[in-house]
């Protein structure tokens, strides 16, 4: 009896899927900071000795040398195991202290010192520091975890997890008699299955091969179809089969199941009887690879070899008895900016610039369908409220094709819910490369430029023809600012463009009386300070617009009415009240006290929709709010029950949780007191509530009342009461802000 290692075959396995982990749909991403960039990771969980860890940076895929390399938070295993930390913030290296080891880790470098002896972490991947949520963590090569910690590392594939093992807790098996040597190498190349490489023809005959009820794959073939290619097999039945996209290079993998290659005699079939098939040159792949991958049970493998990231659907054709891989374009953001303060709505996909266009009443709408098209799947996209001059809302979902459309057709739907209805006129589509920027106000002018370059600041340009003599006039108590300028330098037309942001209320062009000079007058708000570069002749003039009273707008506030849709929640029993509509109208009032405070806001409906628990809390994390504030009323199976509930997670529960949850139910729980004048039921910390579990920000859930409580429900049928709950959630996240302001976490 032997104790049988699982690093080598467990990190293989772990290593390999990693490669091809980030094109898999349901694989999370967090936004993060590597390298003074922010840039979106897909993340994992992680386990040790079967319980989960949590860390305020979890496990992330980094490409490194055009692989993904599966990097875990030191730290936080290291102490797990007894061992001590620290930082060294002038060296910028790690020390990792146990009973047997000294190890020394410098960030962004290959190079480790275990006891004085230097080594170079696996596969000279550098250890990283990832910054998420203003917390940041010494990041290293998962194999290293093994190779010098003593842990055995393996990959759980049903929930895509690490798993992380002490010795100690090792599972002791028979093993034969001599053992292979362990292997922690990297692979270089991804595969659908972890335990095997792709096989040649020749190999695969040195194995059993069972004739019997087997699919015989008889052809391949590549067609356009409408610009796009389509990969035809011709296996006269429909089959299963397994997928998954590989990077660097781009590939595409199909295995399909119960299938054997029976292509003898094709010109396709290569001296080692594996089957290459050459694209035309305008399609999005470059060719079509085929080989025997398995035997026993029979599996053809297929791979794509791809010029860019695309998305397909597979179909079987009964009519010609052929599988059919049908390549479409991916939308991968649809959004709200605004350009030179007007309103634009931005499409971001391989085939945005094909679209349709329709206007429809009643509501009025402007919808947008974009062709041969579909959602990646790996992004969220959430509708958002936009409550601009043209815009009110945007929507966005892939579209089941009615009578105006093919039955097969592809189209993602972008619904524009319009305050005022424009002409068709004034609407300008500019088509650029994987974007089409809608512009609701009309073509943009380009003799001026105005970008808000973050929450409480702005650029205003005015570009010229050649270096003049501007005149700048600034008066601070009238809150203008005055430029003269000469008129045959600029192309910019007299006009009154309503800027009305948090920093500028208006700017009206015009002309003097002479009719040879331009003059901007830009009214500001209050607070706001101007900075000009004090250059007289110049050709572009840059104005520079700050309001540091705005600091609130910095923060972003996610209100998540609970419950929707066909979830009513709780209902009152003498007035029939739902949970649903009392929360809703609390949530809206909620949000709008927010914004006239200054914060950015989201709500995660708006109104009787339902949204899952799983989507409320990765909603709030890929929009990275800074609180979640999730709105109940409560119910008891005693009606003398009453009073307000805060309810929140205890982040001591978990040591890599470092949320102030508490702090936060805490001041929630007074000022809802306080404002609605009442009695104080509990604050209660629950582990188990997904919403405040898996958020990534300080979060709770506020219960403002007892529907099951007679003198609570009645008061909770008033417009007053839930104005007042309102103001409580208002009063408490200005607290919480003013009170714990921003803190940087240690890296270490």
């Amino acid at each position: 009896m032997k104790r049988k290692r699982k690093v080598g075959l467990g990190l293989l396995a772990l290593l390999i899927f990693f490669v091809s982990m980030p094109a898999f749909a349901d694989v999370p991403t967090i936004r993060a900071e590597v390298d003074e960039k922010m840039v979106d990771i897909p993340v994992v969980q992680m386990t040790m000795d079967g319980e989960a860890i949590a860390s305020d940076v979890p496990p992330v895929l980094l490409q490194h040398q055009e692989q993904y390399r599966t990097l875990v938070p030191v730290a936080v295993i290291a102490e797990k195991t007894g061992a001590t930390v620290s930082w060294d913030g002038e060296k910028r290296q790690v020390r990792i202290e146990t009973e047997e080891k000294e190890i020394n880790l410098t960030i962004d470098s290959a190079n480790v010192e275990v006891n004085g002896e230097k080594k170079i972490l696996p596969s000279q991947v550098p250890a990283k520091i990832v910054t998420y949520q203003e917390r940041g963590r010494t990041m290293v090569p998962v194999a290293f975890v093994g190779q010098e910690l003593g842990l055995d590392v393996g990959w759980d594939e049903e929930n895509r997890r690490v798993v992380i093992t002490s010795p100690e807790k090792e599972e002791t098996e028979e093993t034969e008699e001599t053992s292979e040597p362990e292997d922690t190498s990297e692979v270089e190349e991804s595969t659908l299955r972890p335990d095997e490489e792709e096989k040649t023809y020749e190999e695969s005959l040195l194995e059993e091969a069972p004739i019997g009820d087997e699919v015989l794959l008889k052809d391949i073939s590549i067609k356009i179809v409408e610009g796009m290619p389509e990969i035809r097999l011709k296996t006269g039945e429909e089959v299963t089969f397994n997928t998954a996209q590989l990077m660097n290079p781009q590939r595409l993998v199909f295995d399909l199941n119960h299938t054997r290659l029976s292509m003898d005699g094709s010109d396709a079939v290569q001296e080692d009887k594996t089957v290459k098939v050459t694209a035309p040159s305008n399609a999005y792949i470059s060719g079509v690879r085929s080989s025997q991958f398995e035997r026993t049970p029979w599996v053809t493998r297929l791979v794509l070899d791809m010029k860019n990231e695309i998305g397909h659907d597979v179909r079987y054709d009964e009519d010609t008895g052929e599988m059919v891989i049908r390549l479409i374009h991916y939308v991968e953001d649809v959004r709200f900016e605004r350009y030179n303060a007007k309103e634009v709505v931005v499409i971001a996909g391989s085939n945005a610039h094909q679209y349709n266009l329709m206007k429809l009443d009643s509501p009025h709408r402007l919808v947008i369908d974009t062709m041969d098209s579909v959602l990646n799947p790996g992004h969220h996209f959430p509708d958002f409220n936009v409550g601009g001059r043209v815009a009110d809302r945007v929507r966005v979902s892939e579209f089941t094709p009615d009578h105006h459309y093919d039955p097969d057709d592809k189209i993602v739907r972008t619904v524009i819910d319009l305050n005022k209805v424009p002409d068709m006129d004034d609407l300008y589509f500019d088509k650029q490369n994987g974007r089409l920027v809608v512009h609701l106000e009309g073509k943009p002018d380009e003799g001026y430029r105005y970008v808000e370059t973050g929450w409480t600041s702005a650029h205003l340009t005015f570009f010229g023809d050649k270096a003049v003599d501007y005149e700048l006039e600034v008066d601070e108590s009238a809150g203008i600012v005055k430029l003269i300028m000469p008129k045959d330098n600029m192309d910019i037309p007299f006009e009154l463009l309503d800027v009305d942001d948090p920093l500028i209320e208006y700017i009206q062009i015009t002309e003097n009386t002479d009719g040879d000079k331009l003059i901007a007058n830009v009214h500001v708000k209050p607070g706001v300070e101007i900075r000009s570069p004090g250059i007289k002749s110049t050709r572009n003039l840059s104005l520079e617009f700050t309001n540091r009273d705005l600091r609130y707008r910095e923060r972003l506030i996610v209100i998540d009415p609970g419950h929707g849709g066909k979830d009513p929640g709780a209902t009152s029993p003498t007035l029939g009240m739902t949970e649903k509509e009392v929360v809703l109208e609390v949530a809206l009032e909620a949000e709008k006290l927010l914004q006239e405070a200054g914060f950015r806001t989201y709500m995660i409906r708006r109104d009787d929709t339902f949204v899952s628990l799983q989507d409320r809390a990765s909603i709030s994390n890929q929009m990275n709010a800074h609180l979640f504030v999730s709105v109940h009323a409560n119910a008891a199976p005693r009606s003398d029950i009453k009073g307000v509930e805060t309810l929140y997670y205890p982040s001591e529960n978990s040591p890599t949780d470092f949320r102030d949850n508490l702090r936060l139910a805490e001041i929630f729980q007074e000022e809802m007191v306080r404002t609605l004048n009442a009695s104080s039921h509990r604050i209660n910390a629950r582990d188990r509530l997904y919403v405040l579990r898996e958020t990534n920000m300080p979060a709770i859930i506020t219960e403002i009342g007892f529907l099951t409580n007679p003198e609570e429900e009645k008061l909770l049928a008033t417009t007053q009461y839930r104005k007042r709950a309102a103001e409580g959630i208002r009063n408490a996240v200005i607290r919480y802000v003013e009170e714990t302001g921003t803190h940087l976490s240690e890296i270490r």
